[in-house]
């Protein structure tokens, strides 16, 4: 019933799952330090860097929920 290939694949996906938590955290931080320097620094290109940034959480909270899915 306990294999070590259960074990083993148990392990993986709680990794998975933590990693993929740690990394929507990263992105959240991403997002704060931009629209932090947006604020300092004035730019043509603040707009797309902001933007940039929020697709990049999308895209870390889809993949968040990809892993809690199917995992």
């Amino acid at each position: 019933m306990f294999g070590v290939e259960n074990v083993l694949t148990i392990t993986v996906k709680v990794m998975a799952v933590v990693g993929t938590i740690i990394y929507f955290i990263f992105s959240l931080v991403v997002v704060k330090q931009v629209t932090a320097m947006s604020h300092n620094v004035k730019d043509k290109f603040n707009g797309i860097l902001i933007v940039f940034s929020y697709i990049h959480l999308l895209f870390s909270v889809l993949l968040m929920l990809l892993a809690w899915m199917l995992l």
